[in-house]
């Protein structure tokens, strides 16, 4: 494979994300869609929830542990949009400078 195909099979937002998230390449990508990619993981972790915790605690330990999701969500929601505005300014720089 040449330098130009490597390139193009690393054009994957999951390649990016792990770079960006932890300066590191992205060694397996998903082919499952957002939807079972999370289903794939909560299953499990709400029967381990069920398991460790009386009834009583469950739903209060899994409402937290949604908020905390949900919160850690909204943040790299916000740093995303920051993150694709500044690679946005950076390409329209490149191409400003080309046209000249």
């Amino acid at each position: 494979m040449d330098y130009i195909s490597e390139i193009f099979s690393r054009l994957d937002l999951q390649h990016i994300r792990e770079f960006l998230l932890h300066g590191v390449e992205c060694l397996e990508v998903s082919d499952e869609n957002y939807k079972q990619r999370i289903n794939n993981v909560e299953k499990p972790f709400l029967q381990i929830i069920e398991e460790k915790f009386p009834e009583e605690e469950n739903t209060k330990v899994t409402e937290d542990i949604f908020h905390y999701a949900t919160v850690t969500q909204d943040v790299y929601m916000e740093i995303g949009m920051q993150c694709g505005a500044a690679l946005a300014m950076q390409l329209f720089a490149s191409a400003k400078n080309l046209a000249k």
